[in-house]
């Protein structure tokens, strides 16, 4: 296995949705009681869930599994049925699709002439 290197930037991202990732499931698992009227208990639980997979999914990243991308990727779009589907806020979903934008973006970036895209398995 060839020592890979990982872009400052990138390292810092992944932490940042780490970071954000398990607030938010933290929110959603304890705070489901004050969810909206028209929000199901299970539904607020469910997206608290999919924080989880995301989590998962990024630390699948600092381990250089591609899996994780995609993960995050599928996650992110099946918050984003949920959102329109219950006719919840679609900005939430959208901030969602931006993180992953930016992830890619940031993967893209080079260290040791390599990219992180590249060095993922």
């Amino acid at each position: 296995m060839k020592n890979k290197a990982r872009h400052g930037c990138l390292t810092a991202w992944l932490i940042y949705l780490i970071f954000t990732y398990s607030v938010m499931s933290l929110i959603l698992f304890f705070n489901s009681g004050k969810a909206p009227e028209d929000t199901t208990e299970n539904m607020v639980l469910l997206m608290g869930s999919v924080g989880i997979l995301n989590i998962f999914f990024c630390i699948l990243l600092f381990y250089w599994v591609k899996l994780g991308f995609w993960g995050i990727l599928g996650t992110n779009l099946i918050s984003l049925t949920i959102h329109i589907i219950n006719d919840f806020e679609i900005s939430h979903s959208i901030f969602g699709m931006f993180c992953l934008i930016a992830l890619f973006g940031l993967l893209q970036l080079k260290k040791n002439n390599v990219s992180g895209w590249k060095n993922l398995e």
